[in-house]
């Protein structure tokens, strides 16, 4: 039993960054640092900052590559393709990412990371210069750090130092508008079929007129014989098959009827005006099927099979061509999120942003500024998400361009201009401020969250929260979180009090009557930013106390909508982790028990450490739910071992205030199940 009192979260890590910049700052040769954190959105936060402020050379960034775990064999082809930097301080360190994606990959897999591990130190001690100067920082989770000690005894033995981070609680990404701009080119007067009709009546009345007209034609010319013949082989079962043969892969095979008699037709080689004019009507209907929420992907592949064969017809010089090519780039980047497989995902972003690039050249800017803004604005949308899949810093930088281009063709609204330019414009800056804030997570934070928070900022200015009152709570929210972020590199005291006032706005039109999985979100987000001014404001208890009651509200708050919509007829699933709430509301409820400086009474504190067992036990609970439903072993798994291991430390508490009978009280909370992985621990 350890009967000495914990640091509090937050001073923790930060006492833990310190000791570990000044460890690195020292330029020493041949050192191996470890540093554990299961939190992967604060370990990248911090080894953000830490690149940020050492600077290359001094620390030097690896991603691990999963197929081939070896970092040694990685940092030999990092100074094979770079001239050795000379620095006063001493050889490089290297930063080495993504351990925890080994547990993605098979046994043997591993167990050759684990193996590559052990030779470091050969490699270090009698490896080629300049190989045997460098230091290593590792950055493993707790189920990887504990493997290693027992599997890589060799690699254990010759560490330096370990550098132990606490997972803090986190906001959620800001958000964009996901739906695409359409081009206007359905015809005037035009009605849009109703689901169910007949599909042959979108097919226009002339091409059906000129189909009799030439079958009329036929029969005069043609002998009897010739029609026998040609009625025998209609009636083969051989044509039957033939378009079966050269099925489009997109849809299994399956054509629509409508989009099966103009193919037929345009075997014959009508008029390619009235072909067009019947491949853009079927796309258009099943387009505003879409546009109108009915996006199956059977929908996404009839419009998009409809217009390719339109453009087929009369290539990419046509009149149209940049609506037509617009709207596919929309469809194929649409059909990417009803995808699975990233494979397919991949396949259909790409064939998306071919068509935008595509259409970017069939416009002209100067002509048609609207359009061509509307095309760039959709090619960032496609950039953001292939960014989610590969290359992210790199399509996130074409996203930002793709933006920036957009905004010099969408002006702020100009006094008689039409309102819809300037909320487009508006659209496309909370665009930007969320893809500069994906960016900051990747590189250089001070400088795009800051840029992040005045695209923001300009976004915001053009909505008025009585007429537009969902979209200005969203772009409040997205600014929150962009202070937030912020505040973690710089002047805390002064940013995240701004977080704050941003949710709170968000939380006046966010509100569980209208859109309650949004206010969960933000609560959960408000929450999250009161724990985090908690812990960084040092001198006044009094206030610390009170920001901490404010973070459990918000989080009780969140906890109860979310569950109220789980419940609902239709359930709605909320956007953030519950279980990983119920932790941060665990974290904040031990805080308030164990901070010394708090004026509590011995029931108090008992009271709200009664409170954090139960939440931090609610959170194991559902985390082992989670994995079990999907066949993972538990022990692999970061948030259950985060959860138990904050269980672990407030059933320790416990006997530290309460002793022997303190301690009995709280294991005869927990659930039997987990008794024999927490015993051993204590």
């Amino acid at each position: 039993m350890t009967d000495t009192a914990p640091p509090k979260v937050s001073s923790w890590n930060r006492q833990t960054y310190q000791r570990l910049k000044l460890a690195l700052s020292l330029g020493l040769r041949r050192q191996i640092y470890l540093a554990v954190c299961d939190d992967l959105i604060l370990r990248n936060r911090i080894a953000n900052r830490l690149y940020a402020e050492l600077g290359h050379p001094q620390l030097v960034n690896i991603n691990l590559n999963p197929q081939q775990p070896n970092p040694i064999a990685q940092i030999a082809q990092w100074f094979a393709t770079r001239s050795i930097p000379r620095v006063s301080l001493g050889a490089p360190a290297f930063q080495i990412l993504g351990v925890e994606l080994l547990t993605k990959q098979s046994a043997s897999v591993q167990a050759l990371f684990l193996r590559h591990l052990g030779a470091i130190e050969r490699s270090m001690l009698l490896g080629p210069e300049p190989i045997n100067n460098v230091s290593l920082l590792l950055w493993l989770p707790q189920p990887w750090f504990h493997s290693i000690q027992q599997s890589a005894p060799e690699f254990w033995r010759w560490h330096t130092g370990v550098f132990e981070f606490e997972g803090e609680p986190t906001p959620l990404p800001p958000t964009q508008r996901h739906r695409p701009e359409v081009s206007l080119r359905t015809a005037v007067g035009e009605e849009t079929p109703v689901r169910g009709e007949n599909l042959k009546h979108i097919v226009p009345i002339d091409l059906a007129g000129e189909r009799r007209d030439r079958e009329q034609k036929e029969e005069i010319k043609e002998s009897q014989e010739q029609r026998s013949r040609n009625q025998e082989l209609q009636n083969a079962p051989a044509n039957t098959s033939r378009t079966a043969q050269n099925p489009d892969e997109r849809s299994g095979g399956v054509i629509l009827p409508a989009l099966q008699e103009i193919d037929q037709l345009a075997k014959s080689s009508p008029d390619p005006t009235v072909l067009v004019e019947a491949y853009l009507k079927l796309g258009n209907h099943y387009r505003d099927r879409v546009e109108q929420g009915d996006a199956t992907p059977e929908n996404l592949i009839t419009a998009i099979q409809a217009y390719e064969r339109a453009l087929q017809c009369v290539g990419t010089d046509y009149a149209q061509a940049s609506d037509i090519l617009n709207d596919l780039g929309n469809l194929y980047w649409m059909l990417s999120r009803s995808s699975a497989s990233p494979e397919e995902i991949l396949s259909y972003l790409e064939q998306g942003i071919q068509a935008y690039h595509l259409a970017l050249t069939k416009v002209s800017a100067d002509a048609s500024p609207l359009a061509y803004a509307m095309i760039q604005n959709n090619l960032g949308a496609a950039y953001g998400d292939l960014a989610r899949y590969r290359d992210s810093a790199i399509n996130l930088e074409l996203a930002v361009q793709a933006y920036q281009q957009a905004l010099r063709y969408r002006r702020p609204l100009i006094e008689g201009e039409d309102a819809t330019v300037a909320m487009r414009y508006a659209s496309t800056q909370n665009n930007l401020g969320t893809a500069y804030w994906h960016l900051a997570q990747h590189q250089d934070p001070h400088k795009n969250l800051k840029l992040a928070i005045d695209a923001y900022s300009e976004a915001v200015s053009y909505y008025h929260p009585e007429q537009e009152p969902i979209n200005w709570a969203m772009i409040q929210n997205n600014l929150g979180t962009a202070y937030w972020n912020l505040a973690q590199y710089e002047q805390p005291e002064e940013f995240l009090p701004k977080a704050i006032e941003a949710y709170q706005n968000a939380l006046k039109y966010r509100t569980p009557e209208v859109v309650p999985a949004a206010s969960a979100a933000t609560q959960n987000n408000l929450g999250t930013a009161y724990w985090h001014l908690a812990n960084s404001s040092q001198s006044d208890p009094l206030m610390r106390q009170e920001y901490l009651r404010l973070c459990i509200m918000a989080y009780l708050s969140a906890i109860a909508l979310a569950h109220g919509l789980a419940t609902s007829t239709p359930q709605v699933v909320v956007s953030f982790d519950v279980f990983a709430t119920y932790n941060n509301l665990g974290l904040a409820q031990y805080q308030v028990a164990t901070d010394s400086q708090f004026s509590l009474e011995s029931k108090q504190k008992s009271a709200h450490l009664d409170a954090a067992l139960h939440h931090h036990l609610l959170a194991l609970q559902g985390f082992s739910n989670q994995i079990r439903s999907v066949g993972t072993p538990v022990p692999l798994t970061d948030n259950y071992q985060a959860a138990l291991n904050y269980v672990v430390r407030t059933i320790r508490t416990f006997y530290r205030e309460e002793g022997i009978q303190g301690q009995s009280r709280a294991l005869s909370k927990v659930p039997g199940q987990f008794l024999p992985e927490i015993l051993p621990k204590l």
